[in-house]
Order: structure tokens, then sequence, then C-alpha cells
């Protein structure tokens, strides 16, 4: 029998260390559901729908869910790398509304040419996420709470400027440039595709992509390595109210107005999305393009459900499990990443 010495490691008849134990075949088929299953189920629902209604995979209809998409993507693309750096902004609904009611009251009551309009509402928005960064990086409230407060506090705003009414836009400038179709695409898609795009970049190519992730990782570790955590925190709170003020312009295009309610309940879509990308809350990890297939994910349920008359009641109870779903695949990857 072979013997070993006191705190030696263990060896093998053969005198080789020991080889580590494999995963187990539950856990391999867990790992591979969370790595996959969101595209396995994009993929079922694209069959079934296609099976169910012969105008699902039409081109128009297609178009109609990048449509669909296009506004609570932009957002779910800003709020990814705000999560990844560990923060989580909610008043990006809000936000959206109250940019819609500044590009409509821009154009309509102050006359302004519509791109000084849209560079206006953009920054009215921005100096909401220098409030939101500050609050947060100055006097330390968690981002949930303030960001919350924020939302109640603009919607109030938007609310009294416009009296509660909506606010139509009788020149066509803004609308027709966010309806026109270049080469038969809608322009909102085209600027969906576009943020993700240079989001992806950023993240994936640029040294201020990997403080993002260093940051949500280890904060205290990320300080100690030189990089400036507040102002990737300060960052991500501009980035999601650039991001919703996008959203906003985009929105009082396509309605040729702008209201004090625009953008309820964005936040819901955004987070389902988000979340179905396991994109968890715990930071420093995730993957924009895995947000983007939970966008599309989101649009193609919807557009589904509304094309086979679903009930509205049962679709809204179908998009609860499902946001139930994604915040459970969400604790799971996050375990799963301390393992």
């Amino acid at each position: 029998m072979t013997q070993h010495a006191v705190g030696a490691p263990a060896t093998d008849v053969a005198g080789a260390p020991p080889v580590a134990p494999r995963r187990s075949v539950g856990r391999l088929i867990g790992d591979l559901l969370l790595e996959y299953g969101m595209f396995v189920a994009l993929g079922g629902l694209i069959v079934f729908f296609s099976l169910a209604s012969p105008y699902f995979l039409t081109p128009q209809n297609l178009i109609n869910i990048g449509l669909a998409v296009s506004i609570s993507g932009v957002m779910a693309a800003a709020i990814t790398v705000g999560l990844i750096a560990g923060q989580l902004d909610l008043s990006i609904g809000a936000i959206l509304g109250l940019s819609a009611v500044v590009t409509a009251l821009s154009v309509e009551e102050f006359g302004l040419p519509t791109p000084v309009a849209v560079l206006v509402a953009i920054g009215v928005a921005l100096v909401v996420g220098l409030v939101n960064g500050a609050l947060v990086v100055d006097l330390g409230i968690n981002s949930i709470i303030v960001t919350l407060a924020m939302a109640l506090t603009l919607k109030g705003i938007s609310a009294t400027v416009t009296s509660g009414q909506t606010v139509t836009m009788t020149g066509g400038g803004l609308q027709a440039f966010i309806n026109s179709r270049p080469l038969g695409i809608p322009v909102p898609i085209y600027l969906l595709v576009i943020v993700f795009a240079v989001l992806y970049l950023y993240l994936t190519r640029t040294r201020g992509g990997w403080h993002v992730y260093a940051v949500g990782g280890n904060a205290s570790a990320a300080l100690r390595a030189g990089i400036n955590v507040n102002l990737v925190y300060r960052g991500t709170f501009l980035l999601t109210a650039a991001a919703a003020a996008v959203a906003g312009v985009i929105t009082a295009g396509r309605a040729g107005a702008g209201g004090p309610f625009f953008g309820t309940g964005a936040e819901f879509d955004v987070l389902t999305a988000v979340l179905l990308g396991g994109i968890g809350l715990s930071g420093g990890a995730g993957r924009i393009e895995r947000t983007l297939a939970g966008v599309v994910l989101i649009g193609v349920l919807n557009n589904g459900l509304t094309l086979l008359s679903v009930d509205s009641y049962i679709q809204a109870t179908i998009r609860g499990a499902v946001f139930v779903l994604a915040v459970v695949l969400g604790a799971l990857a996050f375990k799963r990443r301390l393992r």
C-alpha cells in the first residue's frame, strides 16, 4: 500500500495527481440551459408562431417586431452597461416621458428647429443623469431608491408643464424623419442596431468597457488598481439617461406628440429583456448581445400573442410569468458564477 507524507498531496498508485471530479450530468445540463436556453426558447417561439399564423414571418410583420422593440431595446442596451457596473436606473421610463414632452414643447410651443429640440431633450435628460449619479456617488444612496424617487419627480414635472395633457406637434419634421424608411427599414431599427453595435464595441474593445466590468466585479479591487470607480458610476447614469432621451425622441416622432404618461411601465419590458439575457443584478458579468436576444424574444412573444388574438389579460399574465422566469434565471446565473 502506498504511503504518503503528512501534508503531501494524494496521488494515485502510479504517482500522478488525481483527476478533478467531473461535473454531474444534472449540473452540465443546467449550465447548458442557462447558457443556451434563451436562444432555444426564441427559436421555439419563432417556429410556433410561424406555424400558428401565416402572417408572422412576413417582411412587414418582422419590421413591426423591430419597431416594437426599438424603444425598449435602446434603453435595454444602456441598462445592461449600468448593471454590469453594478448600478440600476429605474427612472428610464420617466426620462423617456419627460424627453418626449420637452421635444414636443420645444417644437410646438417655442418653435425650435427639430434638431435643436432633440438636443434640448437630450440635454435635459443628461442633467437628470448627472443628478442621479451625484446622489448615488456623493451621498452614497442606493441607486434603486434614488432612481425610483427621481421617476416620481419627473412624472410630476411632466404632468405639471403639460397640465396633464398630450402636446401634439403640428410640424412634421421629426415625424418625417423617425417614420422614414431608408432601404425599406424604419429609422428606429437603424438606431437600435447602432446603439447595440456601439455599446458592444465599447464593452469589448475599449479600456472604458473593461473598467465597467472591473468595477461591477469588485469595486474595491478596481479602486486599488487605479480605476476611477466614481467616474464609471456617473458615466452609467449619463448613458442610461441619454438612451432614455433617444427613446423619448423616437416615441415623440412616431406618435407626433409628447405626453406626461409616455414611457409608463417601460422598465418592465427593459428589465425582462435584460434579465432574460443573463445580466444579473450583482454586476461584473454579462454580454450585451444576449440582451439583444432577450429584447427580440420579448418582441416575438408580444407580437405572436397579438397575432393570435390572445386576450389582453392573458397576455399580461404571460408577460408577468416571463418576468418571474427572467428573475429566476438571473438568480441561477449568479449562483453559477459563484461556483
